[in-house]
């Protein structure tokens, strides 16, 4: 399972409440995602690929250029691909006694 992430915006650059990173998950069906939920929202901004995206009792598809929102305490990352790949960026803020964010990038440890 080889997800690369590369951090945009973060707090080496200075942010202090919001953090951007871009992922690439060059084999899907590789990378199950995992249920979960924490104090920050969320955004996705899709650039390649495309999924479907189950929360809060709705599921939205979305594709290259679409956006999908998690608002904060929302159970979420119910996904089904729909492509062999996808790259997407990830719009999250930073949220004091919240989970780091996946690539690590979003704080100081």
């Amino acid at each position: 399972m080889s997800i690369s992430y590369e951090s945009l915006v973060g707090f080496e650059n200075g942010a202090r409440r919001m953090h951007i990173h871009r992922t690439e998950i060059p084999d899907t069906a590789a990378h199950p995602p995992y249920q979960h939920e924490h104090k920050a929202e969320e955004a996705f901004y899709l650039l390649e690929g495309s999924a479907e995206y189950t929360f809060g009792g709705e599921t939205i598809k979305a594709g290259p250029g679409d956006t999908v929102f998690i608002p904060s305490g929302v159970y979420h990352a119910e996904i089904k691909y729909l492509t062999p790949s996808m790259t997407y960026l990830t719009i999250r803020t930073v949220e004091e006694g919240d989970e780091a964010c996946c690539c690590g990038k979003d704080r100081e440890l």
